[in-house]
């Protein structure tokens, strides 16, 4: 189907962002960045709001006095609004949380028509049709277990007047689902008319689409429209499902993405009209929910001092990982402490903190390294391995080593669950020390972003688990992380003029010690030609995306002093335990509707304590490495010099000292971005010395890959050394 994309939305600021003591409330919308000309209009009691869209001002021109609707007309402007894949912001000044909730912001291209009446009287008047008239649709199977095929089955009912001919129908489909097709019904993704009411001409698969946010838009012509209250219905199988838990009820925001349920329906009246979603008053909503207990994770700490107790925790999950809260773990769990000094625990019960979760004190325990392994009481099968904990000698000076993720997205801009969520999920499921938030900071609004800063420090506990305020920059050069180690970060999205480069933006942060940044792998445009040194410290080495190495390499030839971390850049709403499929479908969620085949990794920062200034100072002094999942314990050293540093010496000599999760089959030392020694261990734990002979006096530089028999992997941080 040919259709002319037009802007005309209607946003309700009952949906937008209020702050204590700021003057304004603001929303993100969504519209295609079209030029031309464009009229914009407020119905509100508010006696002069101004408007903003992104940087553009708007005072008004006209305010009805005879209609009992109060619509202000801002006049006609050709700026382009939406500049950035049609994402942007819209500030209302002199609008308080009473007024807002029978308000609404419109931009219509349709200049000539003078907007008056009800917002409904308005719908018709732009879109040919009222939302609430519509049709309303009904879906089955509304709870579906994650990663298991469906078959659903949908009803779509006309509105009260029905559809005049020549009408369209929309069904959007998730693109983590199977592509839908229409011609083998024994293949996936296969769709079908059941009954329907009117005669239906399919129109073809459209994706991705450009309004409803999805990957595959199913459109049928409607030739003779459809009786009022006609129904039709339509089945769709998928092989492929979410494989984490998510709900989906919203029927299509008008500003950005939602949860749209799975076959969402929106009508259009012709090919020029914007498809409107149907009602929200509708029985569409979906369940995607965890499936039974089947697995067992142990968390240790890293490294750290010797202290009176050590925790080790238990966290049970689904198949993909999911935590299952409402089912019980079956299996009866013995745990045995390995290292230094054996114990063993033969009744967890009494440490149960969840249904999901339990938590071992370990008291008084010498140094040195320990593990923990989880067996079924019954049958004596080994369940599941901890990662290794070293206890550190009081006299030990070596700095500590703590894990954490600093690249997860939530609901406040494409991901899903709650942002505080977050926060929880990395501290009591992820057992992590320290955590961050990077949300993409065109998709959140100043206000939010306001809230955002406070949740937060609200988590941030110095010694316990430690926070760090960032985001996502997406600009034209490709998509940066920023974090600071104070309470609040100037924002810069990355939509408009001049944060659209990011030269812009470090030049804002240059000589500033609380703030680093780093380029996402996978989005990272032209590195090099904008790389500011002052500023940019780190490159993530791996996340959901894959292995990144290749491009370190290339860019540490090129002469970049950076460190590496490990990450997720998950959507699900978790750092770091987000779901996997161990099936190997190769598929992991990334946006609600999106997915790729890689989990997320983790980030091992060295500190003296915990906190965010250390933190910062790690990441800044490239006092980090990255592993693909697997919490491996690595010191890494040449003559003398540390992870990060840089010096001279007329002798390089490699030591290291590594502790797995599982048999360590390889290690590989990079030097220049060429292996120029490996060491195959076939043991848990292993040490090794080796002198490189083959050098000139020049610089160089080098880091461990290290590849286990369950192929998780760890990039050790970059070491340089000037031969002299």
């Amino acid at each position: 189907m040919e259709k002319e994309i037009r802007v005309d939305r209607i946003f309700p600021l009952k949906d937008a962002s209020f702050y204590p003591g700021k003057e304004f409330c603001d929303i993100v919308y969504f519209c295609p960045p079209i030029t031309g000309k464009k009229r914009l209009w407020l119905l509100t009691e508010a006696k002069k709001p101004i408007v903003y869209i992104d940087h553009y001002k708007f005072e008004p021109r006209n305010i009805s006095k005879k209609d009992k609707y109060r619509w202000i007309d801002y006049g006609i402007t050709e700026v382009e609004l939406a500049m950035s894949r049609g994402f942007g912001q819209i500030k209302v000044y002199g609008v308080n949380p009473e007024q807002a909730i029978n308000s609404y912001f419109v931009i219509t291209v349709q200049t000539n028509k003078k907007l008056s009446g009800s917002i409904e009287s308005v719908e018709k008047k732009l879109f040919g049709i009222t939302r609430e008239d519509t049709g309303r649709s009904f879906i089955s199977p509304s709870t579906v277990e994650v990663g298991r095929p469906v078959t659903f089955k949908l009803i779509y009912q006309a509105g009260k007047n029905g559809l005049p001919e020549k009408s369209y129908i929309r069904f959007s489909i998730s693109r983590v689902f199977t592509q839908p097709q229409t011609e083998n019904s024994r293949h996936d993704g296969f769709l079908r008319v059941v009954q329907s009411d009117a005669e239906l001409i399919f129109k073809g698969i459209k994706g991705p689409s450009d309004e409803s946010h999805r990957d595959a838009d199913i459109i049928y012509f409607l030739p003779d429209g459809i009786r009022a209250n006609g129904k039709i219905e339509i089945e769709y199988h998928t092989d492929t499902t979410f494989i984490c838990p998510v709900t989906s009820h919203t029927m299509e925001r008008r500003y950005w993405y939602s949860n749209m349920p799975s076959l969402s329906p929106a009508v259009a009246l012709d090919k020029k009209k914007i498809f409107v979603p149907v009602s929200e008053n509708n029985g569409q909503c979906v369940r995607f929910v965890a499936g039974k207990p089947e697995r067992l994770f142990l968390f240790f700490p890293g490294r750290i001092r010797e202290k009176e107790t050590i925790d080790l925790v238990g966290i049970i999950t689904d198949r993909y990982r999911n935590i299952v809260e409402d089912k019980n773990w079956k299996v009866k769990i013995n745990i045995l402490l390995e290292g230094s000094q054996k114990k063993e625990i033969k009744n967890i019960s009494e440490h149960l903190t969840h249904r999901h979760r339990f938590c071992i004190d370990f008291h008084n325990l010498v140094p040195g390294i320990y593990r923990a392994k989880a067996f079924d009481q019954d049958t004596g099968k080994l369940l599941a391995i901890s990662n290794p904990v070293e206890i550190m000698d009081a006299s030990d000076n070596r700095d500590q080593i703590f894990w954490g993720e600093i690249h997860g997205h939530t609901e406040m801009s494409d991901g899903i669950g709650a942002f505080e969520n977050l926060y929880e999920n990395a501290k009591n499921t992820g057992c992590l020390d320290f955590a961050a938030a990077a949300d993409h900071a065109c998709y959140f609004t100043d206000n939010q972003w306001e809230w955002m800063q406070d949740v937060t420090n609200s988590f941030n506990k110095p010694g316990r688990f430690c926070t760090i305020v960032g985001y996502e920059w997406a600009g034209n050069q490709g998509h940066r992380n920023i974090y600071t180690s104070e309470n609040r970060l100037k924002l810069f999205r990355g939509m408009y003029k001049p944060a659209q480069d990011i030269e812009v933006v470090y030049k804002t942060f240059e000589g500033n010690p609380s703030v680093v940044a780093g380029p996402h792998t996978g989005h990272t445009g032209d590195f090099w030609k904008f790389h500011n040194p002052d500023v940019e410290r780190f490159l993530e080495i791996y996340s959901m995306w894959g292995h990144f190495d290749h491009l370190a390499n290339k860019l540490l030839n090129e002469g970049a002093i950076i460190g590496f971390t490990g990450g997720g850049d998950c959507h699900s709403g978790n750092v770091f335990f987000s779901p996997e499929d161990p099936d190997g479908q190769g598929k992991t969620p990334h946006f609600t509707s999106y997915a790729i085949k890689y989990k997320c990794g983790i980030m091992a920062a060295f500190m003296k304590t915990l906190d965010r200034k250390n933190l910062i100072e790690a990441l800044r002094n490239r006092r980090t490495y990255a592993t693909t999942s697997d919490r491996i314990l690595v010191d890494f050293s040449i003559s003398g010099y540390k992870m990060g540093e840089m010096g001279t010496d007329g002798n390089i000599v490699i030591t290291a000292d590594i502790h797995g999760c599982d048999i360590i089959k390889k290690i590989e030392v990079v030097r220049n971005g060429t292996v120029v020694h490996v060491e195959k261990p076939e043991s848990m734990d292993t040490m090794f010395q080796w002198k490189d002979s083959n050098i000139e006096r020049k610089k160089y530089w080098y880091y461990l890959k290290i590849t286990q028999k369950n192929r998780e992997v760890a990039y050790t941080g970059p070491i340089w050394i000037e031969v002299i």
